[in-house]
């Protein structure tokens, strides 16, 4: 099944990075590859990963603060939020209206 990214989900793993790579550089690389490790689980079997919220899928990237949210349609896993876990919950449900509006046009 392909891995969609939001384009600001995609902004927001890289901002991570660099936001933790200021402090120790090799912590950003590190949380890079947590986050590809944990994309990669999502795309191996997203079914393991508990529903909240309706239809929507979270997992924490490994060893930080940070989760990834998602859901699976008929063609694909839908990525659309990278999101710190003590800042802003629920920011990113307008984003996800945004890209089903999108989809349709």
């Amino acid at each position: 099944m392909r891995l969609r990214l939001h384009p600001e989900a995609s902004l927001e793993g890289v901002e991570a990075r660099i936001w933790i790579g200021e402090d120790d550089a090799r912590q950003g690389m590190i949380f890079a590859d947590a986050l590809v490790a944990t994309l990669q689980k999502i795309k191996k079997n997203p079914l393991i990963y508990r529903c909240f919220d309706g239809e929507f899928r979270q997992i924490q990237v490994a060893k930080f603060s940070y989760s990834v949210i998602f859901r699976i349609t008929d063609c694909e896993i839908q990525v659309v939020a990278i999101m710190h876990q003590h800042r802003r919950p629920g920011y990113w449900k307008d984003r996800d209206e945004s890209w089903r509006r999108g989809a349709r046009e």
